[in-house]
């Protein structure tokens, strides 16, 4: 795991992680990891994502509600984010790939990859 000791603890945070559909704060894996970590303690999650995040395994992102969430690193995602209920929607079409090419070929800049975070109200919250 990228220089990583690889403890049970610490695949059981990726792991989770992994199969998050959305960005989950260091307490949201916390509770769910709690049942089978009665000894985890939540600054060994937070120290984890930090170590994830350093090594480009995972990204973070300050929500609007003032809460870290983290992800799998992705080098190319665009996202829509409800600034009510704090839903995220990940879109599947890049808006930016005409524009990513054409700053290669203005700049000489070689683009290894971009994210996009779009804020707003949800149909829901609207």
């Amino acid at each position: 795991m990228d220089g990583l000791k690889n403890t049970k603890q610490r695949a059981a945070i990726l792991s989770l992680l992994d199969a998050s559909a959305e960005p989950v704060s260091a307490e949201e894996l916390f509770e769910q990891l709690k049942a089978d970590f009665p000894a985890l303690a939540i600054s060994t999650v937070y120290r984890n994502l930090e170590r994830f995040t350093a090594l480009g395994i995972a990204e973070k992102e300050a929500f609007p509600d003032g809460v870290q969430r983290f992800s799998p690193a992705e080098k190319h995602s665009h996202y829509l984010v409800c600034t009510i209920c704090h839903k995220k929607i990940k879109l599947d079409v890049c808006p930016l790939a005409g524009l990513e090419r054409r700053l290669e070929r203005d700049t000489g800049f070689e683009i290894d990859g971009h994210s996009l975070t779009i804020y707003g109200k949800c149909p829901n919250c609207r």
